[in-house]
C-alpha cells in the first residue's frame, strides 16, 4: 500500500474518534444525571461545554498547524484527547467531568483541524476528493455508530466506559500517527498571532454560546444582547488586527478567492439544514411516537449510512468533472430531502421515514467531499491548515446555527399548531409538535437554497488550483503550489 493511504487510515481514525466523541456522550447524559444527583441544566454543559471550545479553537490550530507542523499538532492533539478521556471517565462529580470535557475539546479541535490539512498536502489534486471522501466514512460511522455505543456501554456497564474506551484506541492511534505521518520542517520564519487568535476566539465563543442557549436564557435576555455585542465588536478588532498584522492568523485576502469563500458558505448552510433534522428528528420519534432512545438513535442511521456509502463517489466524480456539479447536486438533494420531511404524517410507517432520511445522507454525501476539496484546493499550499481549519470552524457554526434557529421556530410555533389542535389530548400535542417540526424543515429547506446559488457560483474547476496565488500574502521563503 503506497504511504499516502497509510497516512489516511491514521487521519481516518482521528475523524472516527472525535466525530463518535461527539455523537456517543448524548445518550448518557440521563445516566450521569442520575449518578450524581444533578438537574438537567447542569448535566447539559457536558456536551455544551464540548462543543463551545471545539468551536472557538478550530480557527487558531488550524494557524498553529502551519507554524508549528501538521504532524506535532495532531500528535499533542491525540495525546490531550486520549488523557482527557481516562480524566472524565474517572471524574468524582460534575464539576471534574465538565473541566475534562473542556480539556478533552482542545484535543478535539487539534485533531479536527490538523485533519482536512493532511490529507489536502498528501494527496495530489486528482485524488483529494476521492481521499476527503474515503475520511468521510469515518465521520459517518461516527455518527451512526455513537448513539447506539453509548447506549449499549451505558446498560451493560457504565456511562464511565463511553470515555475509557478511548483510552486504548488513542494510544494505537498515537502510535501510528507517529510512525506513519512524514517528519515536517515547521515554518520558517512564521510566527504565531496570538493576538488574532484571542480575539477570534473569544468572539466565537460569545456566539456559539448565544446560539446555544439563546432559546433556554431567552433571545432578548441581557446575557444574549451582550455575547451577540461582544461577538461584533471582538469580530470587527479580530478583522483590524489581522488587516495589520505583518504574519495574521488568517489572510483575509484568503475571501476574495471565490472558492473558498463560497464553498464555506454553503457548509455553514448544509449543515445548519443537516442538524436541523438530527436535532429535532429525536423529539418526533420519542415524543410523538413514543420509540425509546435508542430505538429513535438507530432510526437516525440511515443519514450517516447514505453519507458513508455516497461520499467517496462523490469524491471520485469531483476529482474528474470538478466539484460544482456534485456540490451543487448535493445541495439540491438536501432541500429535497428536507422538504419531504415536511409531508411525514405524524402516523408514519417506517419506510415512509426511511427514504426520506437516505434522501438526506445522499445529499449531504454528494456535498460534503467535492466542497472540501475545492475549499482546501482552492488556497496557497501554506495556507492549507488555515483552511482546514476555517473549514472545519464553518462545520460547527453551521450546526449551532441549525440547532439554534430550529429550536427558537419550535418554541414559536408550537403553541400555534396547539391552538389550532383545539385540544390538550396526548395525541393533539404530538401533532402539533410535528407541525411545529415540519415548519422548522421548511426554513432549514430555504436556507439550503442558499447553499444551492453559492455551490453554482463557486466558479471553474479548473481553476481552483491557480487563482489564489495572486491575491493572497505569502510570507518570504514560502512556496506555493
Amino acid at each position: 500500500m503506497e504511504r499516502k493511504w497509510l497516512i489516511l487510515t491514521s487521519v481516518s481514525l482521528g475523524s472516527l474518534m472525535a466525530t463518535l466523541d461527539g455523537s456517543i456522550v448524548n445518550i448518557a447524559l440521563p445516566a450521569i444525571q442520575k449518578d450524581f444527583a444533578i438537574d438537567l441544566t447542569t448535566v447539559e454543559w457536558v456536551v455544551v461545554a464540548y462543543l463551545l471550545v471545539v468551536g472557538s479553537l478550530l480557527l487558531p490550530f488550524g494557524r498553529l498547524g502551519e507554524v508549528l507542523t501538521f504532524k506535532r499538532v495532531y500528535l499533542v492533539g491525540f495525546a490531550i484527547f486520549t488523557v482527557a478521556s481516562v480524566c472524565c471517565g474517572l471524574s468524582p462529580d460534575e464539576l471534574a467531568l465538565i473541566g475534562f470535557r473542556v480539556v478533552q475539546a482542545i484535543g478535539a479541535a487539534m485533531i479536527m483541524a490538523m485533519g482536512p490539512a493532511i490529507v489536502a498536502r498528501t494527496f495530489p489534486a486528482s485524488e483529494r476528493g476521492r481521499a476527503l471522501g474515503l475520511n468521510g466514512i469515518s465521520v459517518s460511522i461516527g455518527l451512526s455508530l455513537g448513539p447506539a455505543l453509548g447506549g449499549i456501554l451505558t446498560q451493560e456497564a457504565t456511562w464511565r466506559a463511553i470515555f475509557l474506551i478511548n483510552a486504548p484506541i488513542g494510544i494505537i492511534a498515537i502510535l501510528w500517527a507517529a510512525r506513519i505521518l512524514p517528519a515536517e520542517e515547521g515554518g520558517r520564519g512564521q510566527s504565531f498571532d496570538v493576538r488574532g487568535a484571542l480575539l477570534s476566539g473569544v468572539a466565537l465563543f460569545s456566539l456559539l454560546l448565544a446560539l446555544s442557549e439563546g432559546q433556554t436564557w431567552g433571545w432578548t435576555s441581557p446575557v444574549i444582547v451582550l455575547l451577540a455585542l461582544a461577538f461584533v465588536l471582538l469580530g470587527a478588532g479580530f478583522i483590524w488586527v489581522e488587516r495589520h498584522a505583518i504574519q495574521p492568523m488568517i489572510d483575509l485576502a484568503l475571501f476574495r478567492i471565490r472558492p473558498f469563500s463560497a464553498g464555506l458558505a454553503s457548509v455553514v448552510v448544509a449543515f445548519a439544514g443537516l442538524f436541523t433534522a438530527t436535532f429535532l428528528l429525536p423529539f418526533l420519534l420519542q415524543q410523538a411516537r413514543g420509540f425509546d432512545p435508542i430505538e429513535a438513535g438507530l432510526l437516525l442511521t440511515p443519514v450517516p449510512i447514505a453519507m458513508a456509502v455516497v461520499a467517496p463517489l462523490s469524491g471520485s466524480i469531483s476529482d474528474r468533472l470538478g466539484p460544482r456539479l456534485p456540490a451543487t447536486a448535493g445541495m439540491v438533494m438536501m432541500v429535497l430531502g428536507l422538504l419531504s420531511l415536511t409531508q411525514l404524517p405524524v402516523d408514519f410507517s417506517l419506510p415512509d421515514l426511511i427514504w426520506r432520511l437516505v434522501l438526506l445522507g445522499i445529499g449531504q454525501g454528494l456535498f460534503m467531499s467535492p466542497n472540501s476539496s475545492a475549499v482546501l484546493g482552492s488556497v496557497p499550499r501554506p495556507r492549507v491548515g488555515t483552511a482546514s481549519g476555517t473549514l472545519a470552524q464553518m462545520r460547527v457554526n453551521g450546526q449551532a446555527l441549525g440547532i439554534a434557529l430550529s429550536a427558537a421556530i419550535v418554541a414559536i410555533r408550537l403553541p400555534v399548531h396547539l391552538s389550532e389542535a383545539g385540544s390538550a389530548g396526548g395525541a393533539a400535542q404530538g401533532i402539533a409538535l410535528a407541525g411545529a417540526i415540519h415548519d422548522a424543515f421548511v426554513v432549514a429547506a430555504l436556507i439550503c437554497c442558499v447553499g444551492v446559488v453559492a455551490s453554482l457560483v463557486r466558479g471553474s474547476a479548473a481553476h481552483h488550483e491557480s487563482q489564489s496565488v495572486p491575491a493572497v500574502r505569502v510570507e518570504q521563503g514560502e512556496g506555493v503550489t
